[in-house]
């Protein structure tokens, strides 16, 4: 085990030549890159509310990126990754996209409601974008595709389940409330396509109502009081407002079922599982564009082979309650085929944003334990594009699959 570790940092500067983080302490010393240099900028929120999610995606694409660089290169290209961190400031966004366009970027990520932001200026300039989640007025961008759709698939997909599960003849119209974290984009996007879909369906839903807060709540009551009647609490926020929220709801008598996706639940599983109290969690449901640790197929396979070799026991098993490294080793992977194709088709010493973008748009490619392959669609820019919905179980100690994949009306179902 020590070994392979040592042998995996020696490796970080070789392949992959990362920057410092802008706004952070230090500054990281350079190789001098062989080759054709591709620079990909990395503008996200590696220090604020989302940072545990967020950091170990990049820790799983780098980690794809090293075993690339290890077992089979790219001949002449060099891939340098460089990091702008917004600390969920939204004043922050355009000065890193400044700042990293000025580094000369040959394509760039960033959160989704960020994304929404700069649109406007990264079309006009055509910076492409691979983004790892998206948001759903961002689909038609042609300037921008992501790893996995946005959350607003799975809400649909949640709000489709409860229609087909609940006993209508028995229990009545089924009580819905929403509780998010207010002037975010991401969060309000949620929210709409939760209470359009309502509007849609009026005899299958009663709305109780929508509590969007400041991002900085830490208490909770007066958002419990008015959505304790709800069969079903749609959560739209993400890590320790979302504890904290769990943890008095279910204090204050609470005993529905609280739904939401991904991004909500499983990307900061690890601080749930540390923060919650076992029986609290018991029955939450998440819908999601990937499978989980607990799936048999090659893919996961493959990402848990790696992650127990260089991993210490202790880092498997946080990275074991969290999406992030096998985001960041499927974003690698798409990244890496892109990339080898551009290279064929234009050479290594002419592949650039350009070239490797397209590729990324051309990109087909089929993948076990996902329930679609990985492709863009034209109404539809995002590789994973189906979901499925898993329930915590406290009996078993992890999630259970209750559907198969569906794909969501938002993209094309």
């Amino acid at each position: 085990m020590r070994r392979k570790i040592t042998k995996t940092v020696a490796l970080v500067l070789l392949g992959v030549l990362l920057a410092t983080l802008a706004g952070l302490v230090g500054c990281a010393e350079e190789e001098k890159a062989t080759g054709n240099e591709i620079k990909y900028g990395w503008l996200w929120d590696f220090t604020g509310r989302a940072a545990v999610g967020v950091t170990q995606v990049f820790q799983g694409f780098k980690d794809y990126l090293r075993m690339t660089e290890e077992e089979d290169p790219i001949p002449g290209v060099t891939i340098k990754l460089l990091t702008y961190d917004t600390k969920s400031e939204s004043a922050r966004v355009m000065p890193g996209y400044v700042w990293l366009e000025g580094k000369g970027l040959d394509i760039m990520s960033a959160a989704p409601q960020d994304t929404e932001l700069l649109r406007s200026r990264f079309e006009a300039e055509q910076m492409p974008f691979y983004s790892l989640s998206n948001i759903l007025t961002m689909l038609d961008s042609e300037w921008l595709v992501s790893l996995f759709g946005p959350p607003e698939g799975a809400i649909e997909v949640l709000l489709q389940w409860i229609m087909d599960t609940w006993d209508y003849d028995t229990l009545g119209t089924p009580k819905i409330g929403f509780v998010g974290l207010a002037g975010v984009p991401f969060y309000e996007s949620q929210l709409e396509t939760a209470e359009e879909w309502m509007s849609d369906y009026p005899d299958k839903f009663e709305y109780v109502g929508a509590q969007m807060s400041p991002t900085t709540t830490t208490a909770w009551a007066v958002e419990i009081g008015r959505l304790k009647d709800s069969d079903f609490i749609m959560a739209a926020m993400s890590g320790p407002p979302l504890a904290s929220f769990l943890i008095e709801a279910r204090n204050r008598g609470y005993e529905g079922k609280l739904v939401g996706p991904m991004e909500s639940f499983l990307a900061f599983w690890s601080l749930m599982k540390g923060a919650v109290p076992e029986e609290a969690l018991d029955g939450v449901v998440v819908g999601v564009y990937q499978p989980w640790w607990n799936d048999t197929g090659a893919f996961i396979t493959q990402v848990k082979e790696y992650t127990e070799e260089y991993y210490s026991p202790d880092e498997v098993e946080t990275l074991y309650l969290g999406t992030g490294q096998y985001n960041g080793w499927a974003a690698g992977m798409i990244f890496v085929d892109a990339l080898r194709r551009a290279v064929d088709k234009v050479g290594a010493e002419n592949v650039d944003g350009i070239a490797l973008f397209q590729a990324l748009k051309e990109t087909n490619m089929t993948v076990e334990g996902f329930g679609s392959p990985w492709s863009i669609t034209e109404d539809a820019n995002c590789f994973m594009q189906t979901v499925r919905l898993m329930e915590y179980s406290s009996e078993v100690g992890d999630w259970v699959v209750i559907t198969d994949w569906s794909l969501p009306p938002s993209l094309g179902g």
